[in-house]
């Protein structure tokens, strides 16, 4: 077979696996009787996540990203992973008014109770994309969001997909403008039109994405550049064409995090996984991270601080230099966040105060806190259990919102319910062994220094090589 041919078929082999949703739902509408998909859910990052209330209007995503973490994470779950998916949307009157504290009973009073009447931030996009060629085709979630502006509730979209310039969509954000509730970050991965549409098939170009980056930031919201996945070999080869870019287009953080992989791949993970590997110039890419992550964060393979770092430094001073908040997923390098939110979400927000209320109880915010006030006193800082996770944060210490985390799967309903996130997190803050806790996690950027009155390790702030020698080039670590 000709080398074009090959490649020919290869392209229309990764297309055939990536379309998978759209292809098992014969097309992008509904059907009827489909039932009705559960969501908000509680983020299983609940440990270091400013925003652990996150929500999808449907079951899946009509985009292609070959990189997509959902499509690992559906794909792997027996109860999701058939081959008669069935498109689901979320009851979305029923949670308008669960949102409102209208009449509601179950699930949606005790999202009320946790979090909707303190209109604690609505992180909409983690696991679909809000406006991807479902919601253009089915328009369920236009409901929503015009409510969502009705009751100026605080609202980050992260999203890639281009239903949001039709007019009714554009018309609703340049109403609700003025008030600047709702926050967007948009995702691109590499500035090169011809590598994105070989790793974001079906997706709208990086130009097309700036543009909404730009009409966004015109109507006066905050916009974030959401550098994620960083795919090393693909991103940094046009990054700094993407940030001036994206910088013209009005962006007002960028927030990343590190392209990761997980051992327990499907097949069709292991065939996106080859198609990247490919376009990388890696011939075995699984053997590439094996290579370079840190055994101990386990199964889920993130390369180590050494291999992220030219690259984070490029993010980091272009933030600097533009005055821009720098977020940072990525587990290596998340204390030089210049905000306790890893997505870019200000610390202070005077336009609207509402888009500040998201958890502060959560390590990237203390991580971020630990670096400033080591570099501005020298003082190294010691981070408690009960100070990081105190008791009295509702959503911490509620038993019946256990089920989202998926610790709980190997549980019996008795164990669910001895069970908060507080004592997961606390189990998971005590265990040296576990690829979660803060020691192994941060890749020793927090260290176990001693315990507590009540048993729990205390772990300390541990500065590196790198600050002193990136203080020496002139960088400022006070941020």
């Amino acid at each position: 077979m000709k080398e074009h041919d090959k490649e020919k078929e290869e392209r229309h082999n990764i297309v055939h696996e990536a379309t998978k949703w759209v292809r098992l739902n014969n097309g992008l509408k509904l059907r009827e009787n489909a039932g009705s998909y559960s969501s908000p859910r509680i983020s299983s990052e609940v440990m270091d996540c400013s925003m652990p209330m996150t929500f999808d209007t449907f079951s899946y995503c009509s985009l292609s990203c070959l990189y997509c973490f959902a499509y690992y994470f559906k794909s792997n779950n027996p109860a999701i992973n058939k081959e008669d998916v069935h498109l689901k949307s979320v009851n979305i009157p029923k949670m308008i008014k669960a949102i409102r504290g209208e009449e509601v009973s179950g699930r949606g009073k005790l999202m009320y109770d946790l979090f909707y009447k303190n209109k604690f931030l609505l992180h909409i996009g983690g696991l679909a994309d809000p406006f991807c060629n479902f919601e253009k085709t089915n328009k369920v979630g236009f409901p929503l969001f015009k409510a969502l502006g009705e009751m100026d509730y605080p609202t980050l979209f992260s999203f890639k997909g281009e239903t949001i310039f039709e007019k009714e969509y554009v018309k609703l954000f340049e109403k609700y403008s003025k008030q600047k509730n709702f926050a967007f970050q948009i995702s691109i991965v590499t500035y090169d039109e011809e590598m994105a549409r070989n790793v974001e098939i079906g997706v709208p170009s990086p130009k097309q994405r700036l543009k909404a980056i730009k009409m966004l930031s015109d109507m006066g919201y905050w916009t974030i550049l959401r550098l994620r996945p960083y795919i090393i070999g693909i991103t940094d080869e046009s990054i700094n064409e993407l940030l001036e870019a994206a910088l013209e287009a009005g962006i007002n953080g960028v927030s990343m995090e590190f392209f990761a992989m997980d051992v327990r791949a499907t097949e069709g993970m292991k065939d996106r996984y080859a198609w990247i590997s490919k376009h990388i110039g890696t011939k075995d890419i699984m053997k590439y991270f094996k290579t370079l992550s840190p055994s101990e964060r386990g199964g889920y393979m993130r390369l180590n601080r050494l291999v992220k770092e030219d690259h984070v430094k490029t993010i980091y001073n272009f933030c600097a230099k533009n005055d821009l908040v720098f977020g940072c997923s990525d587990p290596d390098y998340k204390e030089l966040n210049t905000s306790g939110s890893c997505c870019a979400m200000p610390d202070v927000y005077k336009p609207n105060r509402g888009l500040e209320n998201w958890s502060r109880n959560q390590l990237t915010y203390h991580l971020k806190e630990a670096r400033k006030e080591y570099h501005t006193s020298k003082k190294l800082i010691r981070l408690h259990f009960d100070d990081v996770y105190p008791t009295g944060v509702s959503y911490l210490e509620n038993t019946n919102i256990t089920n989202d985390h998926i610790k709980v799967s190997g549980m019996t309903n008795a164990e669910r319910y001895e069970h908060t996130y507080r004592t997961m997190i606390q189990g998971t803050w005590n265990n040296l062994n576990s690829p979660s806790n803060p020691r192994n996690y941060f890749h020793g950027k927090l260290m176990p220094c001693g315990t507590d009155d009540n048993d729990n390790l205390i772990f300390e702030y541990q500065p590196m090589e790198y600050e002193e020698r990136w203080k020496k080039e002139g960088i400022n670590l006070k941020r």
